[in-house]
């Protein structure tokens, strides 16, 4: 059977898209540690945030999560695109380890929830031998916009 030219052309080109799409969905599917009713969904994790110190971000407005990628994309080019998120109805959690969290991946995720607050575990994975060229790592997480009051703890 003879394929006609065009066919070669998008044969390896449908290998590649599907190929990519496979490994996003993976790196997705991996929940690193969060239970299923958990409300965070991580949206992007980036290798240098540009703070020295361990820091957390709630985020309810676009102006604010602006400038927190203007922060982290002064040292990049071309920088993180600042993702999409609908403040009506979702607000932003960031997860910074600074230097201390080097070697490792910053981890959120609901330890506790009650009427009046929610706490976020945060939790430093360990990473492979190529991940921990990594310098003031960052997770930026959404979750559904709440009036309770949000709190961090460190989990061991």
């Amino acid at each position: 059977m003879h394929l006609p030219k065009i066919t070669w052309f998008f044969l390896p080109a449908l290998v590649i898209f599907l190929a990519c799409n496979g490994q996003k969905k993976m790196a997705m599917d991996e929940n690193d540690g969060q239970t299923t009713e958990s409300p965070l969904t991580l949206v992007l994790q980036g290798n240098f945030a540009g703070t020295d110190t361990a820091t957390t971000h709630v985020i309810e407005n676009q102006k604010d999560l602006k400038q927190f990628f203007s922060g982290v994309n002064k040292t990049r080019k071309p920088g993180i695109r600042v993702p999409k998120v609908d403040f009506s109805k979702d607000m932003v959690v960031v997860y910074c380890s600074g230097n201390d969290g080097n070697g490792t991946t910053p981890i959120l995720n609901l330890t506790t929830e009650s009427d009046s607050e929610m706490i976020l575990g945060m939790v430093n994975k360990n990473l492979t031998n190529e991940e921990t060229k990594t310098i003031s790592p960052f997770s930026v997480y959404t979750m559904p916009l709440t009036s309770k009051k949000i709190s961090f703890k460190a989990v061991e």
